[in-house]
């Protein structure tokens, strides 16, 4: 193994997570917070401040900036982090983006000027109110699985912490990142490069009410009572099938399909296969297996 695993996380991370999590409609209906959360966030913001940041957002769609916060040597505090950002002249910016593979744009001060001004203006009117349970709870998860990792069993610890995200790593893979977020929950995201990959799992970082089950249990009892996702596992079992062939063999829409596939995941009943930029899925039964256990813990509390 020529790759190294760890786990990261700084309260940075949770911010340009929640932020994109907000400004990013296309996944509003899959977010665990839903629509009634982005109402809520809205509320706080000027018809300007919107408009700025999701011009912000459009611009810079394919803008990350987990690289830059993993690549901070200081306080990565939503504040510190950002004065160490905006104080980074223009070589360092270069040379952090261009050791991603990234392409570097040639607006790339201008860019980090307004990721900036974006940034702390959520953290100024949203990100700062938070729940501090949210990000104590994320650092304890990040410290649980980093205590996890013994030099062997770096993609079973992968697997685990993304519900059923296999990687086959290639050949120039230095690093794999591991994130735990909670504001984007279900998903699980990931940035690809050449020698590196980050990805952001999702956290119950907050407990169920009381008498309420847990999120996990809540997946995937939902995810199990639709007859098109019942249908795509039963095609999954024993098989390795790409999205396109599901979308054939299932004979509905690919956005219909996709957002089958979402909820079938986060419930941890595929595993993704992911090879660079390709994907194939298959039944994981580890979470099929453990559904009888998780029901009579909660019947019994």
């Amino acid at each position: 193994m020529n790759y190294k695993v760890e786990v990261d996380f700084a309260p940075m991370y949770e911010c340009f997570t929640s932020l994109t999590a907000f400004l990013g409609k296309q996944n509003h209906n899959a977010l665990e917070s839903g629509k009634l959360w982005v109402k809520e966030v809205q509320k706080k913001f000027t018809t300007a401040q919107l408009r700025n940041m999701q011009e912000f957002y459009r611009d810079y769609s394919d803008f990350t900036l987990t690289p830059y916060i993993w690549s901070c040597t200081g306080d990565r505090t939503v504040s510190g982090f950002l004065d160490w950002f905006d104080g980074l002249s223009p070589g360092e910016l270069f040379e952090i983006t261009a050791r991603f593979g990234s392409t570097v744009p040639s607006n790339l001060t201008d860019m980090r000027s307004q990721a900036s001004v974006v940034l702390r203006e959520w953290n100024e009117q949203y990100f700062r109110e938070i729940d501090p349970a949210i990000l104590d709870s994320l650092s304890r998860e990040a410290d649980t699985r980093r205590a996890g990792l013994n030099g062997t069993n770096a993609l079973e610890v992968y697997e685990q912490a993304t519900q059923g995200m296999r990687l086959y790593p290639g050949e120039l893979l230095q690093h794999i990142i591991l994130i735990p977020q909670y504001h984007a929950r279900p998903l699980v995201t990931s940035s690809l490069y050449d020698e590196f990959v980050f990805t952001s799992y999702a956290c119950d970082a907050l407990p169920p009410e009381e008498g309420r089950p847990a999120p996990s249990l809540l997946r995937l009892t939902r995810a199990l009572s639709d007859e098109t996702r019942l249908s795509i596992l039963r095609l999954l079992a024993g098989k390795q099938l790409g999205f396109t062939e599901i979308v054939r063999q299932v004979g509905l829409s690919k956005s219909t399909i996709h957002y089958h596939l979402i909820t079938l995941r986060s419930a941890g009943l595929v595993i993704v296969h992911t090879s660079g930029k390709s994907a194939s899925y298959s039944l994981r039964m580890d979470a099929l297996n453990g559904l009888p256990q998780q029901i009579a813990d909660y019947m019994e509390k």
